[in-house]
């Protein structure tokens, strides 16, 4: 194998290092559930009962000028603000949403952080967001898209 390697040419080498990149773009990426690991994770170090209360503690937030629209890639581009409708600061502001094909079935579920750890949403703030989902627009029915944060304790 190592002879072929280096038995390609210049251009043949560059070719496929181009492809690699490109297969990762058209391969649907599996999401990971964020929740799960956070209680894996917790339960090594003895801390479960922290990351359900985290996860209880959690506020819903509005989205405004929520937009789901094919993007130029043909994927799923979904823009809006997320406005703090609660009194309280929060931080860990993210948005959950679950993506349906046209005859019902569930096609992805993700989460993504909105903001870094730092950032502290004020009450009657909003931030906005712009996210790109690896799914193909063709393919979207239906979906369900929700935002929350975390007080700050």
């Amino acid at each position: 194998m190592i002879n072929k390697l280096t038995s390609l040419s210049k251009y043949q080498k560059i070719r496929y290092l181009t492809i690699i990149p490109l297969l990762s773009i058209c391969i649907p990426s599996f999401s990971i559930d964020v929740q799960a690991q956070q209680q894996q994770s917790s339960s090594i170090n003895n801390t479960s009962n922290s990351t359900a209360n985290i996860k209880a503690d959690r506020i819903n937030l509005a989205i405004e000028n929520l937009v789901v629209d094919r993007s130029v890639t043909n994927l799923i581009e979904v823009k809006g603000d997320i406005k703090n409708n609660s009194t309280l600061d929060l931080h860990e502001i993210k948005v959950s949403a679950e993506y349906y094909d046209k005859t019902g079935p569930l096609l992805e579920k993700v989460e993504h952080f909105i903001t870094s750890p730092p950032f502290i949403l004020k009450p009657n703030e909003q931030v906005s967001f712009d996210r790109l989902e690896v799914i193909g627009f063709h393919k979207l029915g239906d979906y369900n898209i929700v935002a929350s944060g975390e007080p700050i304790n």
